[in-house]
């Protein structure tokens, strides 16, 4: 087949991208333009065959000493199982680098390594034949990065298959008991759920701010957030967990007053059966329901005033949709708020937009690929249940070898290899 490297346009490569099986929001077209808006230099480069467009990718420039470094991030789209197509493409991308002044470039192919479950083991066979391939291809293959990353895009996430739920009753029995606990408990707190608008994003950044510095992570400025919003458009979902205390501590009281009023029949026959040890039981059940509701009457109210208003975001996250699969990015909840576990309420309204949309997947993203309990992150994700995903990693080539062997050397000179 006679093929064809070439520049696309904006309408080719979003429609050819959008119907990938191997797209994702990092080779989107909307990420061409936030990345443009961020400063970067993009192209969108393809491959027709007969005039049909049968591979692409978002590729991003980015400036270092004496050169400049072409990356593809999670990409580029094309089937690889065609070795014919992909060298193709490698070699053209190559000369393109070469003739814009590259120095090295970076690929990071959204291609998986492979799957294991909950505790690390391993899920059918390693894919070590694209990696062998891409060598082939004069490629060297990256050390693993260990744990989490900010260069790129994480070499290991959480994806659970939508594949078989239908509907809410088949996603909640899909979860594990936790999940499913603590969303019984967070249904009577009487939280909700907003999506944000672009004049609450500070409110959004100040949310992951907070949670970034206790967890000792970087992260995003206000800018990139707005960004994300003005491009994604409807794509990108921003959404608060919130608890409006007087609602709360007014149901509460109602809940209260119910069982005094149970407490006041129970008691009524308790002194007309004074041996009966069943209404006993029963009242010292009803009793301690009514303990538990005053002591979260009591929690709320100091809650309230420490906070100062009656409405609080408990928690908040980030989410982009694509036709492939949708994508929990950016999050935070706030410490004092953990227990009414908002978090958790935001994923199972998530998840069950996505399985309405009819996405077959929904990915939770990053995790550190550590399955020794270390990883807080990974274990709040498995309680929806899921596998992890490692992908093949990092990708990298010279594409002016002498530039690049000085380049290298001034770098260690200057202690930075």
């Amino acid at each position: 087949m006679l093929y064809k490297f070439t520049e696309l346009t904006k309408e080719e490569y979003t429609e050819f991208e959008k119907q990938s099986s191997v797209g994702t929001f990092l080779q989107s077209g909307e990420q061409a333009e936030l990345l443009q808006k961020r400063g970067y230099k993009i192209w969108l480069l393809g491959i027709k065959a007969d005039d049909k467009v049968v591979a692409a990718a978002l590729v991003m420039r980015e400036k270092v000493h004496m050169g400049y470094i072409f990356s593809i991030d999670r990409g580029p789209l094309l089937d690889f199982e065609n070795h014919e197509l992909l060298a193709f493409f490698m070699s053209n991308f190559v000369k393109f680098s070469r003739e814009n002044k590259g120095l090295y470039i970076e690929v990071r192919p959204n291609v998986t390594l492979k799957m294991t479950n909950n505790h690390g083991d391993l899920l059918g066979e390693e894919n070590t034949v694209f990696i062998e391939e891409m060598k082939k291809l004069g490629f060297t293959h990256l050390p693993f990065v260990d744990g989490f990353t900010t260069a790129g895009s994480p070499e290991w996430e959480y994806i659970k298959d939508l594949s078989e739920l239908t509907d809410e009753k088949s996603v909640r029995a899909s979860y594990n008991k936790k999940a499913q606990y603590y969303l019984k408990k967070n249904a009577q707190f009487g939280i909700r759920l907003r999506q944000l608008t672009r004049d609450d994003l500070p409110d959004f950044k100040e949310l992951t701010q907070k949670t970034a510095d206790r967890l000792h992570y970087k992260d995003k400025n206000l800018n990139f957030y707005q960004t994300v919003y003005d491009v994604y458009g409807d794509e990108a979902t921003f959404v608060f967990a919130e608890l409006n205390f007087d609602n709360y501590i007014k149901e509460e009281n109602e809940k209260i007053s119910e069982l005094d009023a149970k407490l006041a029949k129970i008691n009524q026959k308790i002194e007309k059966y004074p041996t009966n040890d069943k209404f006993k039981r029963q009242y010292a059940e009803f009793d301690d329901q009514k303990n538990q509701h005053s002591k979260r009457i009591l929690k709320a109210e100091q809650q309230k005033e420490a906070a100062g208003k009656s409405t609080v975001v408990v928690a908040g996250a980030l989410f982009i949709q694509q036709p492939q699969e949708m994508n929990y990015l950016y999050s935070g909840t706030y410490e004092e708020y953990m227990d009414y576990y908002g978090p958790y309420q935001i994923q199972d309204v998530m998840i069950n937009k996505a399985v309405q949309a009819g996405l077959k997947r929904y990915n939770f993203y990053g995790i550190a690929g550590k399955f020794d309990g270390s990883d807080g992150v990974l274990g709040f994700k498995t309680t929806f249940e899921g596998q992890a995903r490692q992908l093949v990693g990092n990708f990298m080539m010279p594409v002016n070898p002498f530039k690049y062997g000085v380049y290298r050397l001034l770098k260690k000179m200057m202690g930075r290899a």
